[in-house]
């Protein structure tokens, strides 16, 4: 499903979230806000070594079966590596098979195309604390900005095919320390991307409307900020600012808004959503006013320094057009549908998500006249190592309730069907959850 695709990670695959943004006055505020993240991350990462993770259950059909939390424990510290033929992924040892592991934590910080090391967690020193993660962010960003050679954006190459980058990187390979800087990457926790904000303009080409939007931040809206999670903009915005093969991309920009990027073949969505909800909500929670940064006496973080031959450099403008061509390509806008909510479409004794699934197919029929191949996941954690299945939702049913809901005949026409065929998507959602429609 994932390791044998060879089209680029950005848009085709790799997720973009949108979280509500922040309100930064100075570069302390960003800073400070990046370390309470990352102090979240590393708090979790010991609650998972420790074995305390709470087992989660299933809170609909057949309730409070236990579920698989294996895809929890592939977050932090993975990485997607290509392949020429087929990719394979870097999965950490847990800590809690295996007692003797003692390592350092550390995270990447990506600014302005350069990249940092930063060690949250030494076996010499202990744990930093918020201060002083902070402090590291912020001599980040004060750095990065000032050096004097315009970095080489071989954050790019993640967002080639996949066959392609596999060739890049064994290019990288041929120097000692391009292999340590690949290897830093792929191990750490997440990497933490700091961000220019892109222009207010940046998702106007082409689009005539305005946009309903709930969050902004300034003078953005959601897609501009999804567009920025997404891909990063482009080669001349955020996407060399990127390494689309981490597994978690937190991303904040100078102002306020933030969100992930994250590759997909190690776990679902819910893991990933249900961890950052929890460390936002802490950080929303218990504020911390006190955002004065002191003086520590640490060593600053590691800028990693890539060495390039001839054959990699002349891949970044291959890259960078790879790249910009997807994100031409790309329509995207975020509208928000004010007139009801999912607990009207309960009320109605309907399922919110089958009666989502029929408006696309609805949707698709009105335009075009008929219905095409659907996906729509039904977990299946129920199981070990459970992950997704297929739901198929282009039915033959859904196809005579389309037809239905387009002929105008009368109002119980299109109401009958829409039971029936209701009915027929949740058998499809039960079969796929209890995994009766795996084909041998």
């Amino acid at each position: 499903m994932y390791m044998n695709v060879r089209i680029p990670l950005p848009i085709n695959s790799n997720p973009g979230m949108v979280f509500p943004p922040r309100r930064f006055k100075t570069v302390h505020d960003v800073a400070h806000f990046a370390a309470r993240l990352l102090d979240g991350i590393l708090a979790h990462k010991e609650m998972l070594d420790s074995g305390d993770l709470p087992l989660e259950r299933a809170a609909s059909r057949e309730k409070h079966q236990p579920l698989c939390m294996a895809q929890y424990y592939r977050l932090l510290g993975s990485c997607r590596r290509p392949g020429v033929e087929r990719d394979s992924q870097y999965l950490p040892k847990r800590a809690q098979t295996n007692p003797d592991i003692d390592e350092d934590r550390h995270v990447v910080l990506i600014c302005r195309n350069q990249m940092y090391c930063v060690v949250l967690q030494a076996c010499d020193r202990g744990k930093l604390s918020e201060s002083e993660i902070a402090s590291q962010i912020l001599y980040v960003l004060s750095d990065a900005p000032c050096l004097p050679a315009k970095p080489a954006p071989v954050g790019l190459l993640t967002a080639e095919p996949r066959s392609q980058w596999a060739q890049d990187r064994d290019a990288l390979q041929w120097d000692e320390r391009n292999r340590r800087n690949l290897e830093l990457i792929e191990t750490a926790l997440v990497v933490l991307c700091l961000d220019e904000p892109l222009g207010v303009n940046f998702n106007a080409r082409g689009f005539t409307g305005a946009t309903p939007t709930m969050h902004t931040a300034g003078d953005r809206d959601e897609t501009n900020m999804a567009h920025e999670m997404i891909h990063g903009g482009g080669s001349e915005f955020n996407s060399a600012n990127r390494w689309f093969d981490k597994t978690m991309q937190l991303i904040i920009c100078t102002d306020g808004s933030w969100g992930l990027c994250y590759e997909h073949s190690t776990s679902e969505g819910i893991a990933v959503v249900q961890l950052l909800e929890k460390i936002y909500k802490n950080i929303v929670d218990h504020p911390d006013d006190d955002n004065g940064l002191p003086q520590h006496h640490l060593p600053p973080p590691e800028r990693l320094e890539w060495h390039l031959n001839a054959q990699v450099e002349r891949r970044f403008a291959e890259a960078a057009l790879t790249v910009d061509k997807a994100i031409d390509n790309l329509d995207f806008y975020v509208y928000r549908y004010k007139g009801y909510g999912k607990n009207f479409v309960k009320s109605c004794q309907v399922s919110p998500d089958v009666y989502i699934q029929l408006a696309l197919q609805l949707a698709h029929y009105k335009l075009y006249g008929h219905l095409v191949a659907t996906y729509e996941s039904a977990s299946t954690r129920r199981f070990l190592h459970g992950r997704v299945d297929c739901i198929r939702a282009a039915s033959t049913e859904a196809l005579e309730w389309a037809k239905a809901m387009c002929q105008g005949e009368g109002a119980n026409v299109p109401l009958e069907s829409d039971r029936e065929d209701d009915e027929e998507d949740a058998r499809k959602v039960k079969f796929s959850i209890y995994s009766v429609s795996i084909c041998v």
